[in-house]
């Protein structure tokens, strides 16, 4: 309550203080706003009085009326979409008509600088990437991420496999942490958004996390079983526009929850005038986009192959063939993954607010079914919100944010197996000669007799379910009330208030009378389940208090305020084998397991920042510093400060054709906070003759844990050419974390293993580059291009320990990850060769060479976009390259050597590497370059007289699209897709392919309605 005293005193004391200047008297102004070249109106555009703080709103017709001050004056027309136009007002004008043209550079959006205060895109000190709706939603999406891939430069999005339902990595100029979090922060108006993923208990079934083991308990904690970050559930319909702040340059404000980077998003709101109602229905499919080449087998060559490799004990040939007959060669990915099931998706909104704009509105509803390419996999969403604003007085106005979602996941097995269940582990080890289709008397599959688990694929994708339910609310109320406003300053006070709030609940559950289970490779008990819950919730409290004093020839904005944030979740898992028939509760399981993990994390922070614009909005210089403290920190009393400065210089002089030239620096030290419990030593259960126990757990914790600190600078231009038909954004950034937090090895005679550490640095310098041209702008044919380019490149600069494997990863016979001074920490080691020593004829001994062999970060991505409009026919396409980058493909370590020669087609590349293998080469490290055409739509818009004799009067627009989403992937990688990581979503260790879920392409037919 301090502090919420000390800036209701400060206002009482501004609004004592006299505006500056004399008092003139002024007249009414009024106008209209059109689009360039037309006659339709332009609402929502903002008229300034050039010098003041006096301005007034177009309405839905475009229409204003301002009270301007006596003599000749200046009013500046800005409108997000359309580039910013200063017009003249003489002494005795009192009407104006303004028409803006479009902004095709989007320098009029305005972007974050701030916790309550924002600036136009064209004076903006860092590099901001700004996406529109319009950009996002070309092609239908399942999640925002993917939506974003190829468009933000400095942004390497990532999914983890092709299984329906997200599961993706969003990554901001390269690493800066180990065992810290690796994610940007996402803020969605004004709501904290928790997007972590929590294991839904696959591997109880592929035993992925316990090494073949068996061991009850393997998919409690572990992360190899195609986790979905949460983030994945908001609606891509609902968003007016994302905004990215790459690192702590721009991030700092948001103190230990920055160093990774920002991304703010805004969903649509209301807008004065009569309603509009929009309507998109949806119909597609997907189909499988790339399958193993497998072995083809005649009959001669299958009776060989059983002749020398029966897989039915003491059985003959003819035996075998009489239980299963030669199939000929069928293809068992297809059979599995050939579902081209109908996909489809149902969104309305509608949009509208009273005249005076003294109440405005905006309400949508979304119902979305994503087919799989398996007939039991898919992914379900339906959303509802309503964003609600109201203009209660001249000076108070309130707003409101809400949205209840529910998203159903389905993605069946797939990844690394340790239990001969996954698809392509089974398959990989099975002739194509055997129908995994083919049923018996009774009405089962067969079993497959190549694998010890029995498994048929077929039987286990029917059988064995895996459904995650996730029931999500967020809501977010905020008030802004003008404390004074006079012609030359205003005082703003803004309080926010938000919650996040989600239960993630997710089954896993494998019937006894599979195969597999009956099997007893897993458990000597047929029948598992899994049930796993997790509650979630995110709160944050902002108060801010902004004052604004423009004098020619500048405007000082200065801004304070606190943030409060609250994050806790409650994950429990219950784990039972051995189950009668159609019994999925698992305490009636012959065995039980169960496990608990709690966090809470309490933020409080202090904020002041200055924003400084002169020399005719030439020059802008900004300082902030945000002071925080957290109970995650070993001192939660003590507060960390994050500064940044920034500065942005248009030159006044500028070279033939050229627009714009903008020049900009920038530094930031953000903050990533330190993982929850780290700074305790746990407790670990301990049963004992049925009895549970408590037992210290082997890493001891830091009692004195500080965040990781990165700093960044940046630097770079953006230009504008050829009256607004080109724009160049340029950016070089160099940034440098230290204090990470790692865990060191401790002697056996401690009775520990670890302990947690402070200590060691490393940095991340890259270059980003935006380009986007309109060169051809007719009535009849336009055409707009964006070209990206993200280069980043880390180094570790110094480690307190020796050199180590980080989590994730297998072994350095297949390739691994080290954390290693003078190297990147994304860098994948291996074997580089043996050297064999033998003595009297005898091996004696074998030395294995250690190399780095490659790095899993590309040496460079780039997109490239195109919009063409022909009249009423639009065609819009992306293409996303990345260059370099390794994966470790282990799939092809399965399909080499679980059969005699492979099972591949192309026997002589299985020779190849299995010789390499033999010989201690890094063979499965392979380039993981790529090129994707990502989105792909043709539009044509049908017009409103046809709109209107489809759908009546009230009908504005009707429109038709086709669209495709990752149609053709070009890359000489072997696997099934060189975009995939086996343990998720993880700072390290994201390129190790095992087995995946196979990548799909999407196509779509829409049809758009306005009314």
């Amino acid at each position: 309550m301090k502090l919420v005293n000390m800036l209701l005193t400060a206002a009482a004391l501004l609004a004592a203080v006299p505006s500056l200047g004399s008092a003139q008297q002024s007249r009414r102004v009024t106008g209209q706003v059109t689009a360039a070249g037309t006659t339709q109106p332009v609402s929502g555009a903002t008229v300034q009085v050039m010098g003041t703080t006096i301005g007034a709103t177009a309405d839905d017709n475009g229409r204003f009326a301002v009270s301007v001050p006596a003599g000749v004056q200046q009013l500046r027309v800005r409108r997000i979409g359309y580039s910013a136009k200063i017009v003249a007002i003489g002494p005795a004008d009192a009407t104006v008509s303004v028409a803006l043209t479009r902004d095709v550079l989007q320098l009029e959006a305005q972007v974050i600088t701030g916790q309550a205060t924002t600036v136009s895109r064209a004076n903006a000190a860092n590099s901001v990437a700004v996406v529109n709706t319009e950009q996002l939603n070309r092609v239908p999406q399942q999640t925002v991420e993917s939506a974003l891939q190829g468009k933000v430069p400095g942004a390497v999005i990532t999914s983890n496999s092709g299984a329906p339902g997200g599961g993706m990595q969003l990554q901001l100029r390269g690493s800066n942490t180990i065992n810290g979090d690796y994610q940007p922060l996402y803020v969605v108006d004004g709501i904290i958004i928790n997007n972590n993923a929590y294991a839904n208990g696959l591997n109880a079934v592929s035993s992925a996390g316990s090494g073949g083991s068996g061991q009850q308990g393997a998919g409690i904690t572990g992360n190899q079983d195609q986790q979905v970050n949460r983030i994945a559930d908001l609606n891509p319909e609902d968003i007016e526009n994302i905004e990215v702040l790459k690192g702590p340059s721009a991030g700092a404000i948001y103190g230990s929850r920055g160093a990774n980077g920002v991304v703010i998003i805004t969903t649509k709101h209301g807008k004065a005038g009569a309603p509009t109602l929009n309507f998109v229905q949806r119909f597609g499919t997907s189909a499988l986009s790339r399958k193993l080449d497998l072995r083809c087998f005649t009959q001669a060559q299958a009776t060989a192959y059983i002749d020398s490799n029966n897989p039915i004990a003491g059985a003959t040939t003819k035996q075998y063939f009489d239980l299963y007959p030669y199939a000929g060669c069928t293809d068992p990915t297809q059979q599995l993954y050939g579902n081209n099931g109908l996909s489809y998706e149902t969104s309305t909104s509608l949009r509208g607010g009273s005249a005076d704009g003294g109440t405005t509105y905006f309400a949508s509803g979304m119902a979305k079914h994503d087919a799989a390419i398996t007939s039991t996999d898919g992914y379900d969403k339906q959303s509802l919100r309503l964003n609600l604003g109201r203009q209660w007085s001249s000076r108070l106005s309130l707003h409101g944010n809400s949205e209840i979602l529910h998203t159903l996941t389905k993605r069946g097995i797939a990844g690394n197996d340790n239990s001969a269940v996954s698809p392509t582990n089974v398959i990989s080890a099975t002739p194509t000669f055997f129908d995994f289709s083919r049923k018996l008397a009774n009405g089962q599959y067969q079993p497959d007799p190549f694998v010890a688990s029995n498994a048929n694929i077929l039987q286990d994708q029917d059988a064995i379910k895996t459904p995650e339910n996730v029931y999500r609310m967020l809501g977010g109320a905020s008030a802004d009330f003008i404390v004074f406003a006079k012609a030359h300053q205003t005082l703003n006070l803004s309080l926010l208030g938000a919650v996040d709030h989600f239960n993630d609940a997710s089954t896993v559950y494998s019937p006894p009378y599979t195969y597999f289970e009956q099997s007893g490779i897993n458990s000597p008990y047929p029948g598992t389940v899994v049930g796993s819950n997790a509650d979630v919730t995110n709160a944050n409290l902002n108060l801010s208090l902004t004052h604004v004093l423009t004098v020619t020839p500048f405007t000082a904005t200065t801004s304070t305020g606190l943030r409060q944030e609250r994050s806790e979740s409650n994950y429990g898992t219950s784990e039972g084998q051995g189950l009668f028939p159609g019994i999925t509760n698992y305490s009636t399981a012959n065995t039980t397991l169960l496990a608990q993990g709690q966090t809470l994390a309490k933020t409080f922070s202090y904020y002041l920042q200055e924003e400084f614009l002169t020399l005719n909005e030439r020059l802008l210089l900004t300082a902030a510093v945000n002071a925080e403290r957290s109970s995650t920190n070993g001192d939660p009393s003590s507060f960390y400060a994050y500064p940044k400065f920034s500065a942005s210089y248009k030159l006044p002089w500028l070279p033939p054709k050229t627009d714009n030239f903008k020049v900009r620096i920038a530094y930031g030290n953000a903050g990533n906070q330190v993982p929850v419990n780290y700074k305790y030593t746990y407790l670990t259960s301990l049963p004992r003759g049925g009895v549970n126990g408590l037992l210290q757990d082997t890493q001891v914790g830091l009692p004195n844990v500080k965040p990781e600190q990165t700093a960044e600078l940046e630097g770079g231009f953006d230009a504008t050419f050829f009256g607004g038909r080109a724009g160049l954004e340029f950016t070089q950034y160099r940034k440098k974390t230290t204090g990470l937090v790692l865990t060191a090895a401790l002697g056996p005679s401690t009775g520990y293993t670890t302990k947690v550490i402070n200590g060691g640095s490393m940095e991340n310098k890259g270059t980003e580059i935006g380009l986007t041209l309109s060169p051809i702008q007719t009535r009849s044919f336009t055409w707009t291009s964006n070209t990206t380019f993200t280069r980043n490149r880390n180094k570790v600069l110094s480690l307190p320990v020796p050199a180590f494997t980080p989590p994730g990863g297998f072994s350095e016979r297949f390739g691994t990850y080290k954390i290693q001074v003078g190297y990147s920490a994304t860098q994948i080691v291996g074997f580089q060769g043996f050297d064999s020593t033998f003595v009297g004829g005898h091996l004696a001994s074998v030395t294995r060479h250690e190399a780095h062999i490659g790095d899993q970060s590309p040496d460079f991505q780039m997109g490239f976009s195109n919009d063409f409009t022909f009249g009423r026919l639009r065609l819009s396409s992306l293409i996303d390259w990345r260059k370099g980058g390794y994966v470790v493909n282990l799939t092809d370590l399965y399909v080499d050597g679980n059969i005699p020669g492979g099972n591949l087609a192309d026997s002589g590349r299985v020779a190849r590497r299995n010789d390499g293998f033999q010989a201690g080469q890094p063979v499965y490290v392979q380039h993981a370059s790529f090129a994707k055409l990502r989105e792909l739509t043709l539009a044509y818009d049908l017009g409103q007289s046809v709109a209107q004799r489809v759908f009546g009067d009230k009908a504005h627009n009707l429109s038709l699209e086709l669209s495709g989403h990752n149609l053709k992937t070009w890359t000489g990688y072997d696997g099934y897709d060189p975009e995939v990581s086996n343990f998720g979503n993880a700072a390290i260790g994201r390129s190790q392919d095992v087995a995946p879920y196979p990548p799909s392409r999407q196509f779509f037919l829409s049809l758009n309605a306005t009314f």
